[in-house]
């Protein structure tokens, strides 16, 4: 887990309060006008998931956890793909009841003629998770920038010890990790995450890409880990 290719500098995005404020913003705005606020990383972000959800053939039925929820926009996407077993979590309380609203108000839409799994959606803090929630088990879970906020942080050391023991503890054997970052590149993901427990399988191909001096690139860099078995 060396982070020696690491070198972004602590920023306000990682710490708590920013995102409580952010998230009762949020909320507010959802609550006047409807709107459900940023999607992290955009649609083109979420798209990837999902369509490699898919193309992989993950069972409809799997265990599907998405770590830093937000607004609940991606489980909301993946619910109306017939995944039927998702549970969000946002360290944010504020982001809870930002995920809960948006997705009330989904199911609530009168041309919405079937009726609609529910999503759960919970407070969690990563880094200090409740031991009842260590008791549960997934097939799949998601991260689209939330260890990118996570890491900046003097603690980062620290937080990623504490995510990588989260995942040990939630993911099944051959369970599925798949992190989009902006922050970091495919090297250092595999650095940070890839090791006793985790192994890489593949990259998630971008469908566009951006050409800036000559070279291509991409807006984030989406990447699926598997747990080893014992």
């Amino acid at each position: 887990m060396s982070e020696k290719n690491v070198d972004i500098a602590p920023s306000q995005l990682g710490t708590k309060d920013f995102w409580d404020n952010r998230y009762e913003m949020e909320l507010a705005n959802f609550e006047e006008n409807g709107d459900e606020g940023e999607i992290w990383f955009g649609t083109a972000a979420e798209n990837r998931i999902i369509k490699y959800l898919i193309d992989s053939k993950t069972a409809k039925d799997s265990e599907i956890l998405d770590l830093g929820c937000g607004n609940g926009s991606v489980l909301r996407k993946l619910r109306s793909k017939g995944f039927s077993r998702l549970t969000g979590v946002d360290y944010c309380q504020k982001a809870v009841d930002l995920s809960n609203a948006t997705s009330k108000a989904e199911e609530e839409e009168e041309d919405n003629e079937e009726e609609m799994i529910d999503i759960k959606f919970e407070q969690l803090d990563i880094t200090a998770p409740r031991p009842d929630f260590l008791s549960l088990k997934f097939d799949v879970v998601l991260d689209k920038g939330t260890w990118d906020a996570m890491s900046l942080s003097e603690e980062r050391g620290d937080r990623l010890k504490a995510y990588i023991d989260l995942l040990d503890n939630v993911l099944n054997e051959n369970g599925r990790f798949v992190v989009f970052s902006c922050n970091f590149t495919l090297n250092e993901l595999q650095e940070q995450f890839g090791g006793s427990i985790l192994e890489m399988v593949c990259e998630v191909p971008a469908t566009h890409s951006f050409s800036f001096g000559g070279k291509q690139g991409v807006t984030s860099t989406g990447v699926v880990f598997r747990k080893k078995t014992s």
